[in-house]
């Protein structure tokens, strides 16, 4: 390879890294000179930085070490190791990648991974390279290791993504609390929000543990139930005010939400 591409990615040293399926280290102290990315894929660890409150993580996630702070770290209980992948390196680009990128993801020191597979495999992918001690494989080995920041960037705009859709999704959620028999095109309402509807519909069910058409139902008959408080209507005529004309379908749909029929369930009002 030419002198002139190798020297693009001379700015960053690769020191050392090992993947530990169960690691069971126990850190208290800084590491000088060098910055260190670590991954836990499974187990379960505490973390401590600079002596402040521990977190315990266990599930997915990334944290890091940079020479000016001390770390405190170790296997929680009742787990007693944890999967643990870490590499350390320095140089500008490693103060780059470091300083610019990891530590800007999160104040806390980590981030949890949505996509720990292809996390580990981009980890893994690292590693090998670094265990074959040959200088040919340097660029690889940068590009992989900006990709171990690229997919936790992806990662947190989708994070901030969801949010903003989360928001949509109770603004809708709200309207149709308010007028649960209006009509509701998700599939409009979707597209509003730049989703498609089987990914509109995901993110619904994320948020209120249910689907879209469920919760309308729900909500319709909700409003149904109140009306059949009013001893002047009958079933029939609550049936029909909730978009209803057979008064069986009505009655098997209010059961289905409500848990009783709508003659049990007004009979429970009028005792």
């Amino acid at each position: 390879m030419s002198d002139m591409i190798m020297n693009y990615f001379d700015d960053i040293t690769f020191i050392s890294g090992q993947n530990l399926p169960e690691c069971k280290a126990v850190i208290d102290g800084r590491f000088q000179d060098m910055f260190n990315l670590q991954f836990i894929l499974s187990g379960r660890m505490y973390l401590g930085i600079d002596g402040d409150e521990k977190v315990i993580l266990d599930r997915p996630a990334v944290f890091w070490h940079h020479p000016k702070h001390s770390y405190q770290y170790g296997p929680a209980s009742p787990v007693k190791s944890w999967h643990h992948h870490w590499v350390t390196f320095r140089g500008p680009r490693g103060k780059l990648l470091m300083e610019q990128g990891f530590m800007k993801l999160s104040p806390k020191g980590f981030v949890y991974v949505s996509q720990p597979i292809a996390y580990e495999d981009t980890f893994k992918r690292l590693l090998e390279l670094l265990e074959k001690h040959d200088n040919n494989n340097h660029p690889e080995t940068v590009i992989l290791m900006e990709q171990l920041l690229s997919l936790l960037i992806t990662n947190k705009m989708e994070e901030v993504m969801d949010s903003m859709h989360e928001e949509a999704i109770d603004r809708t959620v709200s309207k149709i609390r308010t007028a649960p028999f209006a009509e509701y095109d998700f599939a409009m309402i979707s597209r509003s929000m730049g989703l498609s509807y089987s990914h509109f519909r995901r993110l619904f069910r994320m948020r209120m543990q249910t689907a879209p058409y469920d919760f309308i139902l729900n909500c319709r008959m909700q409003s149904a139930a109140k009306s059949l408080g009013d001893p002047s209507k009958q079933v029939k005529d609550v049936a029909m005010e909730s978009g209803f004309s057979d008064p069986a379908q009505f009655s098997k749909l209010f059961r289905s939400q409500i848990g009783l029929s709508p003659a049990n369930y007004r009979r429970t009002l009028f005792k």
